[in-house]
């Protein structure tokens, strides 16, 4: 009988402790291992089945070697739980991008305007300190947190007082502003950036002030159905500006002006007979137009909707009583909120359901922003 020879084991390699030097070791070559004799499957004992196809290498949930070759009697294993793919989040939307919907040969009058009232005849005391060709640098930067809004208007007050003035924009209308944050840079001769401070300053903190409070207004709320609109209680020759300034921070401007939509207040109704008689007039003059009738109770909100008026504009009506209103008018008209809305109570008007809220202190009596124009040479 032949001895069984043992297989020659494979030097063993020294492996350096973590916390050992380094020591020079001579290069040791492992010497490949015998081959092993694959090894012998044990028979089956009695009552299992035999497996009519070879065992596959890996044994995963549900597969015909854990599930067929089961002794009798023994319950399936359960099928994998499938594990979902987790869905990213969504990118954050983009700062919707806003047209200035006016030609720029309005721009060009109202700051010429500007510009004659506040420089006049000369700047004085600038024109007396710099009168060589000293040049200045400007930082436009912000002093609150907010949303921008005319800085191609603060541009355009330096290009026309003096075309060799450089102008690099930092932000866009539109953008959420910080603190300390760099809006813009100036630079051009000291006389000239002196001379177009003040009147682009004047115009971009009205506007952004505007865009500001609308903003507020728009997140106050924010995930209902309602739409804040502006008023036309504007500054006089500001008005499309001041509009503009509305949508840029998430407002809607429907009206430009009186021709623009059938709006009857409470000053058509007192000089009228009543709401039917207004309506019919208003339909025979102006067939297929929408009608918004205001009323100020409850028994006009009746008579209303019996003319079936297209918008009702709900004046100084409190949220308990708007969800009265809406709960009569059932979907028949678009309903309007209008007279003390404020931010403290904009959300509770809006989870009321209303579909719009018009707000006067947009234009009416807005906060200027605040922004710094930091001068140097």
């Amino acid at each position: 009988m032949a001895r069984k020879t043992a297989p020659a084991s494979r030097p063993a390699v020294k492996v350096p402790s973590q916390h050992s030097q380094p020591q020079a070791q001579p290069v040791v070559v492992a010497q490949p291992a015998a081959p092993q004799p694959a090894p012998v499957q044990p028979p089956l004992p009695p009552g299992v089945p035999v497996m009519p196809f070879p065992r596959p290498t890996i044994l995963g949930l549900g597969s015909p070697w854990r599930t067929a070759g089961r002794p009798p009697g023994m319950p399936p294993r359960p099928a994998p739980v499938p594990h979902p793919t987790p869905t990213p989040p969504p990118r954050p939307a983009a700062v919707p991008v806003i047209t200035m919907r006016f030609p720029m040969s309005a721009v060009d009058k109202l700051i010429k305007e500007a510009l004659a009232e506040d420089v006049g005849e000369g700047d004085l005391t600038t024109q007396s300190l710099f009168p060589g060709k000293v040049k200045a640098r400007g930082k436009l930067i912000a002093s609150e947190e907010g949303v921008l809004a005319g800085l191609p208007i603060f541009k355009r007050v330096f290009e026309l007082v003096d075309k060799n003035i450089s102008f690099e924009p930092r932000a866009t209308d539109g953008m959420a502003l910080a603190g300390g944050q760099l809006v813009a840079r100036v630079s051009g001769p000291a006389v000239s950036v002196l001379q177009a401070e003040r009147t682009a300053l004047n115009f971009l903190q009205h506007l952004s002030g505007i865009a500001s409070q609308t903003a507020r207004f728009a997140n106050a709320v924010k995930g209902t159905k309602t739409r804040i609109l502006d008023t036309r209680r504007t500054t006089p020759g500001l008005r499309f500006l001041e509009k503009y300034a509305v949508e840029v921070g998430g407002g809607v401007s429907l009206q430009k002006g009186l021709a623009d939509r059938l709006v009857v207040t409470e000053s058509h109704l007192a000089l009228s007979d009543g709401v039917p008689g207004i309506v019919r007039q208003l339909r025979k003059a102006h067939p297929g137009k929408r009608i918004e009738l205001t009323v100020t109770n409850m028994q006009e909100l009746d008579q209303a909707l019996m003319a079936k008026v297209n918008v009702l504009l709900l004046e100084n009506f409190p949220p308990g009583q708007v969800r009265q209103a809406i709960a009569l008018v059932q979907g028949r008209a678009k309903v309007e909120v209008t007279g003390k809305v404020g931010l403290d109570n904009a959300r509770a008007y809006a989870l009321a359901g209303v579909d719009f809220i018009s707000v006067s202190q947009l234009t009416q009596s807005v906060k200027a922003f605040d922004f710094s124009f930091r001068v140097s040479r």
